[in-house]
Parts: C-alpha cells; structure tokens; sequence
C-alpha cells in the first residue's frame, strides 16, 4: 500500500486532522514617501485606496507645511545636505516625482535621476514628456 492510498484511509477513518490553510493578512499595495522641504524631512504613508487614489500633497506632521507625494522610489537625502534638496525641490516643481522613467517600451530599464542641481536642469528639458503636473 502506498504512502496516498494509507494517508487517505486515515482521513476517512479520523485519524489524520488536516490543518486549516493558512490566511495572510494583506497590508497595503504600496507605501508611498511624502516629503517636506520646509523641514526636509520625508514620511512613508499608504492609504486604504488604489495608488493611483493616493493624495498628491498632505500637511507634514513636523512643521504642519505642505509635504509632497514622491512616490516609493525616492530616496530621501540626509537633512544636512542642502544641495540635494535643492535638486529635489526643483525636480517636484517640474512634476519629476521619481516615478520610473522608461524610454524604450520594450525594456524594464529606466531612466536614472540626475545627481546634482545642474544636471537636473538638462534632465527636466530631456525628458519633459515624461512630467507629470507639477504639484507645488
């Protein structure tokens, strides 16, 4: 007799208790980061709505100033180093919300976001096709 054939006669006769499957919690689809360039900070949030239902701006819990849906791609840099806000606060003003760029549509490559200030001017002209409306 098989292993099956005994594991099912044991089922039928009350032997073997089969444990109940399992149910995972579902958490929500995306967590999506918000920041504030009064006090540069940034807050990860999510919202028991689709993604695409997400607030586009919200008041920060720190300074009550306005804080920005950048997505959950971005990365916050430290609060000490200006530049890289700067370079942040200039790429929101012009609807770059570090959404995933992809130029070509056969491909999962994406377009990498600019490093410094000056190489966010050429960015914003390269790709503006690819803005979305400015929020601030």
């Amino acid at each position: 007799m098989d292993k099956q054939s005994r594991m099912e006669l044991r089922k039928k006769a009350g032997y073997r208790d089969l444990p109940e499957p399992v149910v995972k919690v579902q958490g929500p689809e995306y967590s999506m980061s918000f920041a504030c360039f009064n006090c540069k900070t940034s807050n990860m949030r999510h919202f028991n709505v689709p993604p695409c239902d997400y607030p586009k701006t919200m008041k920060c819990p720190i300074c009550k100033s306005t804080t920005v849906n950048l997505g959950r791609h971005f990365k916050p840099p430290k609060k000490s180093d200006v530049a890289q806000w700067k370079k942040v606060k200039f790429l929101a003003e012009h609807g770059f919300v570090f959404q995933k760029i992809r130029t070509d549509s056969s491909s999962y490559d994406s377009v990498p976001y600019p490093d410094t200030l000056s190489e966010a001017k050429e960015f914003v002209v390269k790709y503006k096709k690819w803005a979305w409306e400015p929020t601030l």
